[in-house]
């Protein structure tokens, strides 16, 4: 009888601590019944406390009211702080979107999956649902932000539901340089690895027999084809190339063709292309230029924005423009004015990190590697002595410019200039953290200039220059830019072997090597895949499962631009 007694007061208990929560503490209950509070059950409020542990006042101690009075008063009371302190609230965190959430093919989903990809970026989550719904779009963001994904994936679901010629080329991707244009087409062909879509990469080159070949590739069609537009161009006064049927066409970096003298080839190109079409455009900013021809060549374009992170205000930054071959002896310069302690020195990549770092081990100082050819066993042996401070100062791809907590960080000295302004952003970050004041230096050879620019422009101001050391000569003014637009394409391309016409599929016919595929890829969207597999059981062995999951291993977005 006693345990009866006890459990029906644990049951009101219960019951009367649902009433009193909010509304979101009552959904997390949902079996409990919710009592109003009012006077007609206030006494069984009363009673419930009198049982507990902790028990309610019948009256308010300062206002000597009821206790549903001021109850309500003090809620009013809470609601005019709430409304008072609103405008100093820090903006609230956008919620997470998952690519499962989207309306992405099944196919391109299976492709984010295997590659391990399950959050969108901010670019990613407002982009793709516009451009799924065929709407124009203008985005301004930075490179660095996973907008290369924010455009492929969508356009490949949007070719795999939307009928097409098959002999027309449906979408056209123009990208200012041939780097850029490589970067799109290996995220394309990873992205397309499950579907049917063929593709021809087109970014230059004085090889007759690869121009040859991607005339042979537009001649058999091709769903999408990633181009520099003065290759492209060479193809269309040729009459190799019909952009007739074109429905999607994306400029990536639009304000960087804008720079190289690519405008005139755009407008050319654009001339070829219909009337009814989907027009995407990315840039870092917003010229008059670009906005003018935006307004000339877009429908009522949806323009997303996605805001740029700075760095912290108590990084001391400055820069040597210098020779590339002063850089060495510059580095030296600032050790012996700052022996280093807790140095992170970025270069360009890792060929060039294990030179330097040879280099600086032979002079004495007391340093380690770290790229991507290093295994994750042997990453965490040079973090963890970095970390204990057996290690002074780490040289390193940008490999390390994200994710690494560590909080006294001295100095971040970029030996090599980063492409993206953003990289530049988390290669600094990784000092003056926790309200700490840090240093960071570049060093700006010849080959810096320009991804120096695109820094400050970033950062709205002008990088302190350091004068150069004694024996160090400034570097030599470059020859005036004459772009590369329509006269100026000689030379602008890749090297041999770089465009094919890769169709990629599921069936075994596609994956069996067959005389009939041209280009086909035949690793998995994963880095090794699974060894000894047909294409067709590595999908069911990694196949996605029927509901989110958590993965085993870090999650990670494909901002790769």
């Amino acid at each position: 009888m006693s345990n009866d007694k006890t459990s029906s007061t644990e049951e009101q208990r219960y019951t009367a601590s649902t009433s009193l929560s909010s509304e979101t503490s009552s959904n997390l209950y949902p079996a409990a019944e919710v009592i109003p509070l009012d006077s007609d059950n206030l006494s069984v409020i009363t009673e419930i406390a009198s049982n507990g542990s902790e028990r309610l006042p019948e009256t308010s101690e300062q206002t000597n009211q009821p206790l549903a009075t001021s109850l309500q008063s003090s809620k009013d009371s809470q609601e005019n702080v709430d409304e008072v302190s609103l405008d100093n609230m820090k903006p609230t965190p956008e919620p997470t979107v998952y690519f499962e959430d989207l309306a992405l093919s099944d196919d391109v989903l299976d492709a984010l999956w295997d590659m391990r990809f399950e959050k969108c970026t901010p670019v990613q989550a407002k982009c793709i649902p516009h451009i799924l719904e065929g709407k124009d779009m203008i985005g301004i963001a930075q490179t660095g932000t996973g907008k290369t994904a924010a455009f492929l994936l969508p356009m490949l679901t949007l070719l795999h539901k939307e009928p097409h010629p098959a002999d027309a080329v449906n979408c056209l991707i123009l990208s200012p340089t041939r780097e850029l244009a490589q970067q799109i087409d290996q995220a394309l062909q990873g992205f397309a690895y499950y579907t049917k879509t063929n593709s021809v990469a087109v970014y230059g080159g004085n090889d007759g027999i690869r121009f040859e070949q991607e005339r042979k590739a537009f001649s058999q069609g091709a769903d999408i084809i990633v181009a520099t537009p003065g290759r492209l161009i060479s193809h269309l006064q040729l009459g190799n190339l019909d952009l007739s049927r074109t429905t999607h066409i994306i400029l990536d970096e639009a304000d960087r063709m804008l720079d190289m003298g690519f405008f005139d080839d755009i407008k050319t190109i654009m001339k070829q292309l219909p009337e009814h079409k989907q027009t995407i455009l990315f840039s870092a900013t917003m010229p008059p230029e670009i906005a003018k021809m935006a307004r000339e060549m877009m429908h009522n374009p949806v323009e997303v924005k996605i805001a740029v992170s700075k760095p912290a205000e108590k990084i001391d930054q400055s820069v040597y423009v210098c020779r590339d071959s002063d850089k060495t002896p510059i580095l030296k310069h600032i050790f012996t004015e700052q022996p280093p302690e807790r140095v992170i020195v970025f270069v360009s990549s890792k060929q060039r990190v294990k030179e330097l770092n040879v280099i600086l081990k032979r002079k004495g100082y007391n340093c380690a590697a770290m790229h991507s050819d290093l295994d994750q066993a042997e990453r965490d042996v040079v973090m963890l002595g970095f970390k204990q401070r057996n290690i002074d100062m780490l040289i390193a791809t940008d490999i390390v410019s994200r994710g690494i907590d560590i909080d006294d960080i001295q100095m971040v000295i970029n030996y090599d200039a980063p492409r993206d302004p953003e990289d530049y952003v988390h290669r600094i970050g990784r000092t003056a953290r926790a309200g700490r004041e840090g240093r960071a230096i570049t060093l700006i050879g010849e080959k810096d200039r320009y991804p120096l620019s695109k820094i400050e422009k970033l950062l709205e101001k002008k990088i302190a220059r350091n004068p150069l050391p004694e024996g160090c000569l400034p570097p030599e003014e470059p020859a005036e830019h004459e772009g590369r637009g329509k006269n100026h394409r000689k030379g602008s391309g890749g090297s041999k072997g770089n465009t094919s016409n890769r169709r990629r599929g599921r069936s075994e016919k596609s994956h069996a090597g067959s005389a009939n595929n041209r280009g086909q890829r035949k690793s998995s969207p994963t880095e090794d895949g699974i060894k000894g597999q047909s294409a067709n059981k590595q999908r069911h062995h990694r196949r996605r499962p029927n509901q989110k999951k958590s993965y085993s291993t870090n999650n990670s977005t494909p901002s790769q631009d």
